[in-house]
């Protein structure tokens, strides 16, 4: 439709060429513009959440217990697991105590 808009208004084929090559270009650099936004919207996100407790929102800290670190938080002391380690803590052959009985009351 712009094309035959282009030939009623007097453009010849080298101007409509180039007027597809700067819409072509337009295109894909809003297309990169945006790509970058959306990148640095969740880079700014992930930085304004990282490592804070989602209880309180405090500044978390990593512990080591039994081989596996874990995040606590420094005020609420609240323990949060990342994906897979609490399997690997109840899986743990080093089990004692609380975590022991709470294995054989599942199972």
């Amino acid at each position: 439709m712009i094309q035959k808009e282009l030939k009623e208004q007097g453009y010849t084929k080298e101007e409509e060429y180039f007027y597809n090559l700067n819409k072509t270009l337009i295109e894909k650099k809003r297309k990169e513009i945006d790509e970058q936004q959306h990148k640095q919207k969740s880079d700014e996100l992930k930085n304004l959440h990282w490592m804070h407790c989602p209880k309180c929102g405090h500044k978390m800290e990593e512990i080591k217990y039994l081989g596996i670190l874990l995040d606590r938080c420094g005020e609420c002391h609240g323990v949060y697991f990342d994906k897979g380690e609490l399997d690997t803590l109840l899986e743990s052959k080093e089990q004692k105590g609380f975590l022991d009985g709470l294995k054989k009351l599942f199972k």
